[in-house]
């Protein structure tokens, strides 16, 4: 029986499709890939969740410093070996050298392809406008008026409309389809307008489907990343890394939200509770000013310097009772002069204002909301395999290049170079591995099959709800293993409902599906929260609060158990740490 007859056996209605590469992702590093695919004369098709440009986080990230990192562009004493000393400096250990190395080289080269796909990146006299962004010796990272993701996509896909490269949207990712051997021979995804499953066979497949934003209540991007990338390929056996550490931080959260980077911090607003009283004072330690600890501020979180205490000011306050209905607290930039909030926060001010908002006069709703996951799916090389054949990840879902703590620039950098690499050696990996085997959907239809067994009591927008309640209140800012637990309980108990059934009918399958994929990649983030058990940049254990680099000074992977999907199994991965070949200094500034 073919894999389309199985799943039709199933109730579904099933499409056909065929390419040499399938990329799944519609951001700026799954763009990126299809685009070089389709350079290397690869027969390329895109599936994404969200209309190309519309979703994920690329195109949704904005700040006044959003910005990619690239030596080249600035001093002369800049280089790709300093750019490679300032990411390997805070994270060494945590991070394989080689493909910083090359993220480091190949970061201008990708930045002179924007370029001439026509990014209009600032400029300022006769030269680009750079940004020294937190941990780099040198301003090096350029950008687009504060939305540098959204540029880049929207030339990607103009680039890879030129190229023939097929589009097709929306359909979300249900399945990795493999041969007997192992090999990835296509994937399984639902249209998601007419609710038919479109399976696509094809020699190499790339997975950019972005982070893990739609498993907190509140998050800077949008809420179709609902971990699917991740628990996928986390269910096919493939090796996970990093998972612990994520960023988060400060942002306002209605009516829009907007991160809120140094640069809104530097201007000292005043933070208020619910009842308009001034509270930052009372979480600091003695000698500390509010302006001061202000004055410190980076995003994301860090437990490295004492601007810490704002991010557990606002979520203390919060989970206390003490915030807004919305679950902030308020920012007043009432008695900050206009010029200055002109010349400080441009960009942000321009966007306040379209949405009808005036920052003198509006007290403005901020809370803690999740920004990107710095660990994922393990690259094993510099052409982003993963530890599958033939599966390729980029962008947020992939890891091994971001450790605890990374230079402000590097995530589009990464998803430029990596997205190229990956997208040129899926290309070279489907012309010359042949065409795989026939597709085993066994295990597609054995899920599917809980996904249709009737079960009254599921209702996918509760249990969703509370798995983002629980993540945003135990997996942010302050952990605890009471805390993770109390995570943990809720994440099991959406999968439970999950195993008892869900949907009934095909087209209702995805959302039963969609709370199965949340609850495990949920469940991988918080297991490895729970295992690391020392404080460490934005992984703040309120009941380990040192840092401990004789236990956990590596990182840490991830697979599936064998018996046991759901009893992780850990491992240690102590990358190589570099030998830097220049003095320079360290100095946080400003996060990109």
């Amino acid at each position: 029986m073919t894999a389309a007859q199985t799943l039709e056996k199933l109730g579904f209605g099933v499409d056909y499709a065929q390419a040499d590469v399938v990329v799944v992702g519609g951001g700026g590093a799954a763009s990126r890939a299809a685009v070089s695919a389709a350079q290397a004369g690869a027969k390329v098709l895109v599936l994404a969740k969200a209309p190309v440009g519309q979703g994920g986080s690329t195109v949704h990230g904005a700040s006044e410093i959003m910005s990619m990192g690239a030596a080249g562009y600035g001093s002369a004493d800049d280089s790709a070996t300093v750019h490679y000393e300032d990411t390997m400096r805070p994270a060494g250990g945590f991070i394989d050298r080689e493909l910083v190395r090359v993220l480091a080289e190949d970061a201008p080269k990708r930045i002179a392809d924007l370029i001439r796909l026509g990014v209009p990146f600032d400029r300022v006299n006769d030269g680009y406008k750079l940004i020294r962004s937190d941990f780099g010796t040198y301003a090096r990272a350029l950008g687009v008026k504060g939305k540098t993701g959204k540029a880049f996509v929207s030339a990607l896909a103009d680039e890879a409309r030129k190229l023939g490269v097929e589009t097709r949207q929306p359909a979300a990712l249900i399945d990795l389809l493999r041969d007997s051997s192992g090999r990835v021979s296509g994937v399984v995804a639902m249209d998601l307008a007419s609710r038919r499953l479109l399976v696509v066979s094809a020699n190499a497949v790339v997975l950019g489907t972005g982070g893990a934003h739609g498993l907190f209540s509140q998050q800077v991007s949008t809420a179709e990343m609902t971990g699917d990338g991740q628990a996928i390929c986390f269910r096919h056996g493939a090796e996970l890394v990093n998972m612990e550490f994520h960023q988060f931080g400060p942002a306002m959260v209605h009516p829009y939200v907007q991160l809120f980077s140094k640069s809104c911090f530097i201007l000292h607003p005043k933070m208020l509770n619910r009842d308009g009283r001034e509270f930052l004072a009372d979480y600091l330690p003695a000698g500390v000013t509010p302006e001061a600890a202000m004055d410190e501020k980076v995003f994301p979180f860090t437990i490295s310097n004492e601007s810490r205490y704002i991010d557990i000011a606002i979520a203390t306050e919060i989970a206390q009772g003490r915030g807004t209905e919305r679950g902030a607290v308020h920012f007043s930039f009432a008695d900050i002069p206009d010029e200055r909030l002109a010349a400080t926060i441009p960009n942000t001010l321009r966007w306040m204002r379209a949405k009808g908002l005036d920052p003198k006069r509006d007290l403005l709703d901020v809370g803690i909301a999740f920004q990107c996951l710095n660990g994922g799916v393990r690259m094993t090389n510099t052409d982003a395999m993963s530890t599958i054949e033939g599966l390729f990840v980029v962008g947020e879902l992939a890891g091994g290049v971001r450790g605890p703590d990374r230079p402000g620039g590097n995530s589009l950098a990464e998803g430029q170079v990596f997205g190229h690499r990956a997208g040129a050696g899926a290309a070279a990996f489907a012309r010359d591995s042949g065409a795989p085997g026939e597709h085993d959907v066994a295990p597609l239809a054995t899920r599917l099959g809980t996904a249709l067994k009737p079960n009254a009591s599921f209702d996918a927008q509760r249990i969703a709800a509370d798995l983002r309640a629980a993540m945003q209140a135990h997996c942010l800012v302050e952990k605890t293993q009471s805390g993770l637990n109390i995570a943990l309980a809720a994440v099991r108990e959406a999968r439970a409902q999950f195993t008892a059934g869900g949907a009934a009918t095909p087209p209702q399958a995805i959302d039963a599906l969609t709370i199965d994929n949340m609850a495990t990649t949920a469940e991988v983030i918080l297991q490895a929260c729970i295992e690391r058990r020392e404080s460490r940049s934005s992984h703040y254990r309120t009941d380990f609060p040192q840092r401990d680099d004789a236990g956990f000074g590596h990182a840490l992977t991830i697979t599936r158990g064998e018996a046991d999907p759901f009893r992780l199994a850990f491992g240690v991965l102590d990358y190589p740490r570099a030998e830097f070949t220049n003095a320079s200094h360290l100095q946080a500034t400003h996060h990109g």
